[in-house]
């Protein structure tokens, strides 16, 4: 093609200048690739959290620690990040319809701008960069980064510090608030249980499987709670409003160390606790061990994620449910008996009325004093309870227990006022002094659970079923003595028969 002919054509071709048409088009896919890249790596980069890199630079595998540690200090410098990053990509997007000019008329340019830009520059590279191997192909380009941050900085450095001082310094977002990250354990929870069922269903069978397919609230915990209303009773809860009797059971044992009828049964509470779902044994739920989350773990997790917004007052015994003994009481028989079937370990002890507490009494204690000496309850050492104001959280009491010096306390507002009865030896007046309740480490202990603590002494009733032992005992007694007696009576009666048949024989 001639000169005179090139000179008249505004635009680069192949045949008028070969070598600037190859370097135009080159140079646009270049751009393009830039485009892209800077592209991918903000969406790459700016969505990483620092929360989940802290997390795998701890606990992750050794390749997710090492990449962690890389971009942890690119990502933390955000704004600086992100300037550098969007100047590269605002100067390629910028240029491209410049050089595109060049070898297209401008209305071909803008077509194919606007076409390789959004495809090759902006959907292709995001998908790629936040898609599975997002933490791998960052970390990869970390030195790429620094360099692009490196060149950018006399322009990039201002604009971020400007950012930084309008907008804050702090950009990780993934500080959980309380809710949020209770949600987040639940969700977890409820998802990896739907997974694995899903997988379990044909060796488990769906029957045993239904209650947690069901999209409904879970139950955590190994043994379900009843749903009761707060200020319920537990550790030291009364008997009187309980209207079910357990079953009787006869242990050898006992009749062996019956001495009035060593061969006669005896009988004594026996209580279980609620036993786990079928399904318990059977699901990783369960297990210890594996990436799915125990019931009891996401229940202990909510418990003690709860336990600081909970109050003392919420979770106590209200005072007048509460078994006390008389400090003027002699331990007879009779309170021994009643000490027993009250089930407790500690029990607190008045004087002269409820209020004015002078002590607790350790049960334990009660091992080596023989009844019939009926020693009196003012004789014994007492220990004095801790007094703690109802407004406490469950873990300010909790970490008074584990001073050691009680695991039994007192709820009181005016705790300032039993302390100085006590020091003066004075009596509480009831007049100046509310007792609300007390609070005992089981109690606070079932809270951070989330279940019932149920041991031996917990069985409904326990009180009332003992003394129905007691008395059944003594009249098994009284029966095998009857049927002793009628038993001579009737020997006797046979022995006085045979008698007079020999007399009259020998009369006659």
């Amino acid at each position: 093609m001639s000169s005179t002919h090139c000179d008249d054509i505004e635009l680069l071709t192949i045949a008028c200048d070969p070598e600037g048409f190859f370097v135009c088009v080159l140079t646009i896919i270049g751009l393009i690739a830039v485009a892209g890249m800077m592209a991918g790596l903000t969406m790459g980069l700016l969505s990483l959290d620092q929360l989940n890199l802290q997390i795998l630079q701890t606990s992750g595998a050794d390749d997710e620690k090492v990449q962690a540690e890389r971009l942890l200090p690119i990502v933390k410098k955000h704004h600086l990040l992100l300037v550098s990053l969007l100047l590269f990509n605002a100067a390629a997007n910028e240029a491209l319809p410049v050089f595109l000019s060049r070898v297209v008329t401008e209305a071909q340019a803008v077509m194919i701008s606007v076409t390789c830009v959004l495809f090759f520059g902006e959907i292709i590279p995001s998908a790629i960069f936040t898609g599975k191997q997002q933490l791998a192909i960052a970390a990869a380009l970390v030195p790429f980064v620094k360099l692009l941050m490196l060149l950018a900085f006399p322009i990039a450095f201002p604009i971020a510090k400007l950012l930084d001082r309008w907008l804050g310094e702090d950009h990780d977002f993934s500080r959980y608030k309380r809710k949020e990250l209770k949600a987040l354990v639940a969700l977890h929870h409820k998802q990896s249980q739907k997974k694995w069922l899903r997988q379990s269903t044909r060796d488990l069978g769906t029957t045993a499987l239904t209650p947690l397919l069901e999209d409904k609230p879970s139950s955590y915990g190994s043994v379900r709670r009843p749903p009761p209303p707060r200020l319920t009773l537990r550790s030291f809860s009364s008997s009187e409003d309980q209207d079910d009797k357990m079953p009787l059971e006869t242990t050898p044992t006992d009749a062996a160390d019956s001495t009035l009828n060593a061969a006669a049964p005896t009988f004594v509470p026996m209580y279980s606790p609620p036993p786990r779902p079928e399904y318990a044994a059977a699901t990783p739920l369960y297990s210890m061990t594996g990436n799915y989350l125990h019931n009891d773990e996401v229940a202990i997790i909510h418990g003690a994620m709860d336990m600081s917004t909970k109050t003392v007052q919420m979770i106590m015994t209200p005072f007048d449910k509460v078994f006390m003994l008389d400090v003027e009481e002699k331990l007879c028989d009779t309170v021994m008996v009643r000490i027993l079937a009250s089930g407790y370990s500690r029990i607190p002890v008045y004087k002269g009325h409820r209020t004015n507490v002078v002590g607790l009494l350790l049960v334990k204690r009660l091992i080596v004093l023989n009844p019939a000496e009926e020693k009196p309850l003012k004789d014994l050492i007492l220990r004095r309870p801790i007094v703690i104001s109802p407004e406490h959280s469950c873990y300010s009491i909790l970490n008074l227990f584990q001073e050691g010096r009680s695991h039994f306390a007192l709820v009181t507002p005016q705790k300032e006022v039993v302390a100085a009865c006590w020091r003066g030896n004075a009596d509480i007046d009831p007049s100046k002094v509310q007792i609300l309740g007390i609070v005992t480490i089981e109690d606070v202990l079932e809270e951070l659970i989330m279940e019932e603590i149920v041991d031996e002494s917990d069985s409904p009733h326990a009180a009332d079923t003992y003394m129905d032992t007691v008395r059944l005992r003594g009249l098994q007694r009284a029966t095998t003595k009857l049927k002793g007696l009628l038993t001579k009576v009737r020997q006797r009666k046979e022995l006085l028969g045979h008698v007079a048949i020999d007399c009259d024989r020998f009369l006659d």
